[in-house]
């Protein structure tokens, strides 16, 4: 940074008889008055950029509590989810008992889940007799129905949103329709390697967990 008294010392020493010694004095005032000016500029700019300093490392430790929310969100949600698919299975189990009370018993406790589900923010979703949505259905199976084709038959596996994101497809069962020579369409099938309708629960191996990360 120019020093402006050793400048017009320098002056006053080598030229002094070019410029009145009032003017030279009012030069080094105003050079001077123009320093401290700068140097209070220079101070604040400092003091801004500091609070700007701040502010950033503020934000950057607020998104990462942030992102550490989202993910414990998240490892709720599929935790849920998770214990949801063992009454699931549950249902499906007491539906094949041949007990009626205890088939009433666990579609009650299977609509009371679902209601809290719903309540958290996460909703279930796969239905039989929907049409085929390949953004939302997973097809485990198609089998040969009286219902039209592509056509939603069999749930294997609920599906779930967590507000507006997809957490995981349902896995279905479809329809391929109703077609003459049952026995034809049925080998057809098995050399295909598709499923026997008789033996889809006992084939069919449940997976207990989402397809993919979420929260973004």
């Amino acid at each position: 940074m120019l020093d402006f008294e050793a400048e017009l010392n320098k002056l006053l020493s080598g030229e002094t008889g070019r410029l009145p010694q009032y003017e030279l004095v009012e030069l080094a005032a105003a050079g001077q008055n123009l320093l401290t000016e700068l140097n209070k500029r220079q101070t604040d700019v400092s003091l801004q950029i500091e609070e700007i300093y701040d502010l950033v490392k503020e934000q950057e430790g607020l998104q990462k509590r942030v992102d550490a929310e989202k993910a414990r969100a998240n490892q709720l949600v599929l935790a849920a989810i998770g214990l949801v698919d063992l009454l699931e299975d549950f249902c499906t189990y007491a539906g094949q008992s041949g007990s009626e009370e205890l088939n009433h018993q666990a579609r009650i406790l299977w609509e009371n889940a679902g209601s809290i589900l719903s309540n958290c923010g996460i909703f279930r979703f796969g239905e039989e007799g929907q049409p085929l949505n390949p953004q939302i259905h997973t097809v485990k199976a198609s089998v040969e129905s009286p219902f039209p084709p592509e056509q939603v038959v069999q749930v294997l596996q609920s599906g779930y949103l967590y507000r507006d994101i997809l957490v995981r497809k349902a896995a279905v069962v479809v329809s391929q329709g109703q077609q003459d020579g049952a026995g034809e369409t049925e080998a057809a099938n098995a050399e295909a390697g598709d499923y026997d309708p008789d033996k889809i629960e006992d084939e069919i191996e449940y997976q207990h967990k989402p397809e993919g990360e979420f929260g973004e």
